[in-house]
């Protein structure tokens, strides 16, 4: 039987499917546009500023000029797809204090004119601002054209030498979120390139008539050779889809686990966007639990959002009302002493620039401990390959998946292994039930979607030791 690559991705539940299916050939719905005159949009979004200013006392104006490229190539061909996308948003505050909005895709100057008169009506004064000088110009990438690409992404699949017949899906990725950003207002004005590279490889075997699929993965801030997929962690994924797990199952119930990094950093995603936000602290269940000072995880949990680490892939220079990226602590020893959120701390952010306005993290860090993870092993599981994570923000009940669970018996692995368990329980006892941190860490970059539009950040997680009920993943429709 002939399969198609959607009917193959399908079949095994790959991750991200729809990523492939477009970089490879299929169809996806794409805005494209011609290149824009970069030097011409900076007067532009003055003169709008200019005209907006005269009618409103606050005005801010965000622009980004963006393009997405993925390169992909699995046992079914090769492919490159590359998207342009661009946008303005123009907010202004009335004297009532009440804010509004406008947003364009029409990133030109009859289109920023055309925003501007939705907001000021038939006004054509314009306030005389005295506009700071213009930031140097960032870099731009080298750019790459599809052959190049091709080659590049081909250079994961040559380096994995564990390729075996038992591999029946071998794919690898290289995809590129390349955004210039304005932001202009009449007390700044503002700019930064932030060229977001992630490189993927995946593996997928059957254990049974049940797929394992297994990915290595790295993002950064920078160019496409900046960095490269360890050729340890390549391996370590196609070791994964390869694992030959128990039959059966085991009891559920309340056990000892390590998680491992993969596994720390969804919790610590999901958690962080779901109760640690001034969105959720509006929820009267949220801000009494997490009012500033109090307890909610282990003393030695220390978590920090940092958008300021060079290169990161979440990092940025300033957030989408223009202030300034700054580092801030969110937990400190197990006590919150901050929600991201607060105005002008530099976490306001919209999916793609131009989405709706939200409170999000960008690089999260979990302070790492002083044991290696070895040291953190007793009995109970060890929790691997995290593949996601479910806050209830009213009742602060989690769910956390992961790929498969090691038994361990006095420190020592026992030889039984269980594929696609969860970690269920209170948030908060989960993380005040940490009883280790390791000093091993490792990055994760995140990419997901709202209403078609990305949003990106990264977490840099170590390994814990904690307490919760493990059980066999239920199955959602």
């Amino acid at each position: 039987m002939t399969q198609t690559r959607r009917e193959l991705l399908g079949s095994l539940g790959i991750a991200s499917a729809a990523t492939l299916l477009w970089a490879c050939g299929a169809t996806t719905p794409t805005i494209r546009r011609d290149p824009l005159a970069r030097d011409d949009i900076r007067s532009w979004l003055r003169d709008a500023v200019a005209r907006l200013a005269a009618v409103y006392p606050a005005v801010h104006v965000l622009a980004v000029t963006g393009q997405r490229t993925t390169a992909a190539i699995d046992v079914l061909g090769t492919g490159v797809a590359r998207m342009r996308r661009d946008g303005v948003v123009l907010g202004v505050r009335d004297r009532d204090g009440m804010w509004r909005e406008q947003v364009t895709s029409d990133l030109s100057a009859a289109g920023v004119l055309a925003a501007v008169r939705l907001l000021v009506g038939p006004a054509r004064q314009r306030a005389t601002i005295s506009f700071p000088e213009p930031p140097p110009r960032p870099k731009a990438p080298v750019a790459l054209n599809d052959l190049a690409l091709k080659a590049r992404v081909a250079e994961v699949v040559k380096r994995d030498d564990m390729l075996n017949s038992r591999i029946v899906y071998a794919a690898s990725q290289i995809d590129i979120d390349d955004a210039l950003v304005w932001s202009i207002s009449p007390l700044h004005d503002r700019e930064q390139r932030l060229v977001r590279v992630r490189k993927r490889a995946v593996r997928a075997a059957w254990s049974g008539s049940r797929p394992v699929v297994c990915q290595a993965e790295r993002g950064w801030i920078g160019g496409v050779d900046d960095h490269a997929i360890a050729q340890a962690d390549i391996e370590a994924a196609t070791a994964g889809a390869l694992l030959l797990t128990t039959p059966g199952g085991f009891d559920d119930g309340e056990r000892d686990v390590i998680l491992d990094p993969s596994v720390t950093a969804s919790l610590v995603d999901a958690g962080t966007r779901a109760v640690l936000t001034t969105t959720a602290a509006r929820r009267p269940e949220v801000a009494r639990r997490l009012a500033i000072g109090a307890s909610f995880a282990a003393p030695m949990i220390t978590l920090v959002d940092d958008p300021t680490v060079r290169g990161a892939y979440g990092s940025f220079a300033f957030d989408d009302e223009g202030a300034p990226a700054t580092p801030q602590t969110l937990i400190e020893g197990g006590r919150v002493v901050g929600i991201l959120g607060d105005r002008g701390r530099g976490r306001a952010r919209r999916p793609g620039h131009v989405g709706g306005l939200e409170p999000a993290p960008s690089h999260l860090r979990v302070a790492p401990g002083t044991v290696s993870h070895e040291a953190l092993r007793e009995d109970g599981f060890a929790l691997e390959g995290g593949h996601f994570a479910v806050i209830d923000p009213s009742t602060d009940r989690v769910v956390i998946g992961a790929a498969r669970a090691r038994e361990l018996k006095g420190g020592v692995e026992t030889g039984r292994v269980f594929a696609e368990v969860e970690l269920v329980g209170s948030l908060a006892s989960i993380l005040a039930g940490v009883r280790g941190v390791g000093k091993e860490t490792s990055v994760f970059p995140y990419r997901d979607e709202v209403d078609g539009e990305p949003r990106w950040r990264s977490v840099e997680a170590p390994y814990l030791r904690t307490r919760g009920f493990v059980r066999g993943r239920r199955r959602r429709t």
